[in-house]
């Protein structure tokens, strides 16, 4: 077994390079002595991470997984997330397809529709694997309505509210997982003559205003689709999901905000965000935060020094309860592509085990904290999990990086509902229809019944339907 500490560290420390360097010595020494019988089974690759700094990791893990299996080669090829689905097709028409993919689990569950998933090798790694180590909301976003497999769950991110945990108590306000926890917060905390502000909603018609509206309205039971196709936008609970929303909106800094509003927050001037997990390092480490902490962005804001009391006065919750408990969130999944080579299988088998050991599993997170979040339940309790190279881990501890990971149990989209991916809900995404719908509301005073039935209106005439619910 390679050190842990190198695999932990990627070897940033020349002596955490010592076992590693010892390692190909003892290597070239067998394979000299013993020399591989045969060609070496080779594997192809695909990854959407596709970042160079990103990449040096992924190879850096496949080079140590061939070193100590040297009949097994990997050659990485990293692919766009936007034209992964258009490369992967041509490639398998010239039957140059890849072996295996890393990618976001609705496009797994997508290349699985078309017959090209593995879905018996898929069932075989999981239950060698371990189900039971998975959260079952990852587990259930790549499992079909037959209750058939078609990938494993690799990582992600989960969206939740991160509030001031110090202002809550001053006020007796219970955490804000709820919809009348959250609304009586943002109303008590409001004071915008005092440079306080309640909360952060997406008043731009924007991707960042979909995905809280999306985490609302999941937390109602809202769907835009069912498993069947029809329509079902235009139901009550998505007219009170636009409600809460306008009111929550009123709490919210002036202006078309988004994303970057995040600079209230880490400034101390807001009560409670939507932001998803890749805030945490903005919040732990002051360089990371250094760009939200400026004069620059907004009138209101005169920037400030990095405030060490706000990390440990955060609080966060990823569960969202309306009608019922949701979060919302991406998952990256692994897809095993079709094939009739058994020592390809074998071969596939010894990777994957590799990229779930604890040491290689751990590496691949440290290459975005935060923005990769494990889905194995036992690895937020891993002290190597801790130890990224940023230190941004360091500062969590395991019961408040357990309290975010714990969304994964309750996962949801509008992608995927019932076991059945909704490619309808991409489309209607692409068309901004839900971005400009709450700008009907917020900024041209339709009331939101009438802006539910026009957008479900828009979503028949982009993917066809009918709906009757109202």
């Amino acid at each position: 077994m390679v050190s842990r500490s190198f695999l932990i560290n990627k070897g940033w420390h020349i002596a955490w390079l010592r076992p590693f360097f010892v390692g190909i010595v003892l290597t070239m020494t067998l394979s000299m002595v013993f020399p591989s019988i045969g060609a070496a089974t080779n594997l192809v690759f695909w990854t959407t991470e596709v970042s160079p700094e990103r990449k040096v990791v992924v190879d850096y893990l496949t080079n140590v997984f061939t070193l100590f299996h040297p009949d097994i080669s990997i050659e990485v090829r990293g692919e766009d997330e936007n034209t992964i689905a258009q490369a992967l097709a041509r490639a398998l028409k010239t039957g140059r397809g890849p072996d295996i993919i890393s990618c976001a689990s609705d496009l797994v569950v997508s290349f699985d529709t078309m017959g090209w998933i593995d879905e018996a090798l898929s069932k075989t790694l999981l239950e060698e694997l371990g189900k039971d180590r998975f959260y079952s909301g990852a587990l259930a976003k790549i499992t079909k309505k037959n209750g058939i497999y078609c990938g494993i769950p690799f990582n992600g991110w989960v969206q939740g509210i991160w509030y001031r945990k110090d202002w809550f108590e001053d006020f007796r306000l219970e955490p804000p997982d709820t919809w009348s926890r959250i609304l009586e917060a943002a109303k008590t905390l409001h004071a915008p003559e005092k440079g306080r502000y309640g909360i952060l909603v997406g008043t731009r018609e924007d991707a960042y205003a979909e995905q809280v509206f999306t985490h609302l309205a999941l937390s109602a039971g809202v769907r835009e689709f069912s498993s069947e196709g029809t329509v079902l936008f235009n139901s009550p609970a998505t007219v009170e999901t636009v409600k809460l929303y306008a009111e929550l909106a009123r709490y919210t800094p002036s202006g078309p905000q988004s994303w970057r509003a995040r600079d209230f927050y880490l400034q101390g001037k807001l009560g409670m965000i939507f932001y998803s997990t890749f805030i945490m390092d903005d919040l732990a480490v002051p360089s990371v935060a250094a760009d939200s902490l400026t004069g620059d962005h907004f009138e209101e804001l005169d920037g400030g020094e990095y405030d060490y009391r706000l990390f440990r006065n955060t609080g966060m919750v990823s569960t969202l309860t309306g009608t019922q408990p949701a979060s919302y969130g991406v998952l990256h999944a692994l897809g095993i592509m079709r094939h009739s080579d058994k020592d390809k299988d074998m071969a596939l088998k010894e990777f994957i085990h590799f990229l779930f050991t604890e040491e290689a599993y751990v590496t691949w997170l440290h290459m975005v904290p935060g923005g990769m979040l494990p889905v194995l339940k036992e690895i937020a309790d891993a002290p190597a999990f801790y130890r990224d190279a940023q230190g941004v881990f360091q500062r969590y501890s395991r019961r408040r990086v357990n309290e975010i990971v714990t969304g994964f149990e309750t996962l949801q989209s509008f992608s995927f509902i019932d076991g059945v991916l909704q490619p309808q809900a991409s489309d209607v995404s692409a068309h901004k229809v839900i971005p400009r719908m709450l700008g009907k509301v917020l900024d041209k005073g339709i009331s939101p019944r009438q802006a539910v039935s026009e957008a479900a209106a828009e979503m028949r005439d982009i993917a066809g339907g009918e709906d009757d619910i109202l």
